[in-house]
């Protein structure tokens, strides 16, 4: 038995994923009720409440994309972006691939070879960046902004925040799904856990990597 493992991911990138995870995960709830006003936890001390989580966590989620950067210097964290953002031509036919074949049958026989990130996580990572960086912005504006900024501004910020978090939300459960349910992925949750994977499993799923990493 071969056991060989990969460090895939390292101490500081699994507490910025999990502290971002579930931050996310009550800003989406809290957020949600501020989104539809007329029910009891978006009034009167319930509702300020939950206003006031809301914008406290939403201080520890912008926070700790920035804290991560500065602990780890940049190191591991800044390269994993700039290997998410960096799309080549092989990357789109893995997606296709994926999307149309992989995801439904298991057949990777038309998969280019994965690098550390399969195309499909690389969309994950950039939609989940952009979508941050859009609640953030008009987050701030919604906090601070009332009476600074035009009543359109505002108002197309209420709209585009939310339409943010909605893809954000939708993109988490797609997230969840295919790593604790889909048997072709779910192996990937222990690396967000334990920082590590088989030799096996990233020869198979992460070829591209795999050979960079002999």
């Amino acid at each position: 038995m071969n056991d060989r493992v990969f460090v895939r991911f390292t101490r500081g990138e699994r507490l910025f994923h999990w502290t971002n995870f579930l931050t996310f995960v009550v800003l989406a709830l809290t957020g949600a009720f501020l989104y539809v006003p007329w029910q009891p936890y978006a009034q009167a001390d319930a509702g300020e409440t939950n206003r006031f989580l809301h914008r406290l966590l939403a201080i520890v989620f912008m926070a700790t994309p920035i804290l991560t950067m500065l602990l780890s210097r940049g190191r591991g964290f800044l390269g994993d972006l700039r290997e998410a953002f960096t799309w080549r031509g092989e990357d789109f036919r893995s997606l296709w691939a994926l999307v149309t074949r992989y995801y439904w049958t298991a057949d990777d026989r038309t998969l280019p070879p994965q690098g550390k990130f399969t195309a499909g996580q690389k969309l994950h990572i950039v939609l989940q960046n952009v979508a941050f960086l859009v609640v953030a912005v008009t987050g701030l504006v919604l906090w601070f902004g009332a009476g600074r900024f035009p009543i359109e501004v505002f108002r197309w910020s209420i709209i585009l925040h939310g339409l943010a978090a909605l893809v954000m939300t939708c993109f988490v459960v797609v997230h969840i799904y295919m790593t604790t349910v889909m048997p072709m992925t779910n192996q990937a949750i222990a690396a967000m856990v334990l920082g590590t994977v088989s030799e096996e499993y990233v020869r198979r799923h992460h070829p591209r990597w795999y050979a960079q990493r002999r």
